[in-house]
């Protein structure tokens, strides 16, 4: 319906144009005037329909709209050539005095009805967008709004200016032909003539550029409202839609970066939501229940800076022949996430299935390594560990180590610190190691022992200052009269408040013993 509005609005002013511009045209009666322009716009909009229909429907949404306006744009220009053909060949009209003016009026309403036509086509296809296929990528081609202003800015005063000359070189003419002396009159009256038809022109373009403007602003009205409502969808958390790409301009190019990031948004949801049951499992390696151990205070903890972490510790009950030897295992995985988290379950599984054949620290350590180093080979990835064996009611204590920081022992008598030092590669690194074992020492009545990952010591703060093994040992020191877990909870409250506002880059791993 619109297009037929449009075309007869264009047959109108074609019309009107032909006979007031042209002075050639303008001594034909009003029917044969009609009857030269009526003909080939007729023809033109029979045309249009099947051209729509076997031509425009089988493209690509994207592109259709462009289709249009080329279509009605060629028509124009055909009905154009057509009447400046007839007039030149039936009537022998001039061709540049009459002729190119004819044809420039129909470019300039075919040009602005084109466009309107375009317009009105892509509202229509984006009425049906939720029922159409669209592309949902960024658009292969980027027409910015800008240059389609200036394009349509600079072809519209370009029309404006060729139109007021096509007017002043009619009047011209018509003076320039007139036998007789031109009179005051005459010139009065070509000035009247002259403003009349400048009048018409520019209340015809005003209104087609009116016209176009308004249809091109409910254009973008739908296009930002098909944009916002799926970000509306976003924030309440449904990211099933994306926003169709229904242009090449900006609005185009936002829309598909927006279908990124929803994509972007989707698989980072679902990752967290793999992290989170993946954190979960792996908090089910700990140990579920405070150890026990006749004369021992122990506590252990594990603060990840991921959602899931690569430090982990274990304790080994009821092992040897009296069942009265316990193994503490502490280790700390290289890298974060999953990969760490994996690594540090498989380091548990292959210790806890040697511990039941050969649980004394060096030995555990090496035959768990010669598994491990199968898994790691390649990868880069390693373990250090520390190993502690309990024994009996002495508390008597052997450990090994695989490029773990010793323990710190804290004698509450002399005040002092003694280190267990240990020397061994980390797990995973070579198959053949052995490791060294040291035996043998006991925890003695008031004493602390403070096993933990490099996560405590290499915290920083907003300056890069290390929190330090001399700060560790003076909160041991402050704190030694405490439980365990009171000397654990110290620790991690002293490296959190040094830390401040920075993140945690590792994680932090921390098993405290005290003597009774």
């Amino acid at each position: 319906m619109r297009a037929f509005v449009l075309y007869f609005v264009g047959f109108l002013i074609i019309y009107i144009y032909n006979g007031r511009i042209c002075p050639f045209v303008s001594d034909l009666p009003a029917w044969q005037i009609g009857f030269i322009v009526f003909i080939p716009l007729a023809v033109g909009y029979m045309a249009r329909t099947i051209l729509f229909a076997q031509l425009v429907l089988k493209q690509k949404l994207t592109v259709q709209a462009s289709f249009v306006g080329w279509i009605d744009f060629s028509i124009f220009i055909v009905a154009g050539l057509g009447m400046l053909a007839f007039n030149t060949i039936v009537y022998g009209f001039p061709f540049v005095e009459s002729g190119l003016k004819v044809f420039m009026g129909t470019f300039t309403v075919g040009f602005f009805v084109a466009i309107d036509l375009a317009l009105q086509h892509n509202r229509n296809v984006m009425q049906m967008s939720d029922s159409m296929k669209w592309t949902y990528s960024l658009p292969q081609v980027y027409y910015p709004i800008t240059t389609k202003f200036f394009f349509f800015g600079t072809v519209t005063i370009v029309l404006f200016a060729t139109l007021i000359i096509a007017v002043v070189t009619r009047d011209l003419f018509l003076l320039s032909s007139m036998p007789v002396r031109i009179s005051q009159l005459h010139i009065m009256l070509t000035r009247k003539s002259i403003i009349i038809d400048i009048a018409f022109i520019m209340l015809v373009l005003l209104g087609f550029i009116v016209n176009l403007l308004y249809s091109y602003s409910l254009n973008l009205r739908m296009l930002f409202k098909a944009q916002t409502g799926i970000l509306e969808r976003v924030t309440e958390g449904d990211m099933d839609e994306f926003v169709p790409v229904m242009t090449s301009d900006e609005f185009g190019v936002i829309a598909g970066h927006t279908n990124t990031m929803i994509t972007g948004l989707r698989d980072r949801i679902r990752m967290m939501e793999g992290l989170k049951v993946a954190g979960e499992m792996q908090q089910t390696f700990f140990p579920k229940k405070r150890v026990e151990y006749e004369g021992l205070d122990i506590a252990a903890t594990s603060i990840f800076s991921d959602e899931t972490g690569g430090d982990f510790f274990d304790f080994l009950e009821g092992l040897g022949d009296a069942q009265d030897e316990t193994v503490v295992v502490l280790g700390d995985v290289t890298g974060h996430g999953i990969g760490a988290a994996l690594l540090m379950a498989t380091t548990r599984a292959y210790m806890r299935m040697q511990a039941e054949y050969e649980h004394s620290p060096a030995p555990l350590l090496s035959n768990t390594n010669t598994l491990l180093a199968r898994d790691c080979y390649g990868t880069g990835r390693f373990v250090t560990l520390f190993c502690l064996q309990l024994s009996g009611e002495q508390r008597q204590i052997k450990w090994a180590s695989a490029g773990h920081d010793p323990a710190f022992v804290f004698d509450a008598n002399t005040q002092e610190f003694r280190e267990l030092k240990a020397h061994g590669l980390p797990l995973g690194v070579l198959p053949d190691t052995k490791y060294e074992e040291v035996c043998c020492d006991s925890l003695r009545s008031g004493e602390v022992m403070l096993i933990g990952t490099d996560g405590i010591w290499e915290a920083t703060d907003s300056e890069q200052n290390m929190f330090g093994k001399d700060r560790l040992k003076a909160v041991i020191r402050e704190n030694y009269n405490q439980t365990s877990a009171g000397i654990l909870h110290a620790v991690a409250n002293a490296v959190k408040d040094f830390r401040g506002e920075e993140p945690q880059l590792d994680d932090i791993t921390i098993v405290v013993l005290k003597a009774e």
